[in-house]
């Protein structure tokens, strides 16, 4: 019995676009959040370039604002990016990058990480 390859980089991608959708609709469904410049950016250049875009800004996106005020930040694009499962993606600042904007608001990234379901 063989165990199941590591799924390969343009396979990882499309799953990482799926969970961007996934985590969309949910923000939809539970708050009501239609974030129409993030979904079109998601749907014309993908969850990962939409990623890597909003982290190269300076400063956070109005919808990290948004989600901050509503409790919901689990469910950003930076507490994505960290997920273990998406660490090839993206590059080291990346991450940090991610890690530190939501460190900066007191979101707990290692709490959050313990809560991920395993790999």
């Amino acid at each position: 019995m063989t165990s199941a390859a590591a799924p390969d980089r343009a396979q990882l991608s499309r799953e990482f676009h799926e969970a961007t959708l996934e985590g969309y609709r949910y923000l939809v469904r539970t708050i009501r959040y239609q974030a129409k410049a993030f979904i079109h950016m998601v749907t014309m250049d993908g969850g990962e370039a939409t990623a890597h875009a909003l982290l190269r800004t300076p400063t956070v996106s109005d919808g990290f604002e948004r989600l901050r005020r509503e409790n919901m930040l689990q469910h950003s694009i930076e507490a994505l990016v960290l997920n273990p499962r998406y660490d090839e993606l993206f590059a080291e600042h990346e991450l940090e990058t991610a890690r530190t904007r939501l460190q900066a608001v007191g979101f707990d990234v290692e709490a959050y990480l313990r809560e991920l379901p395993p790999q």
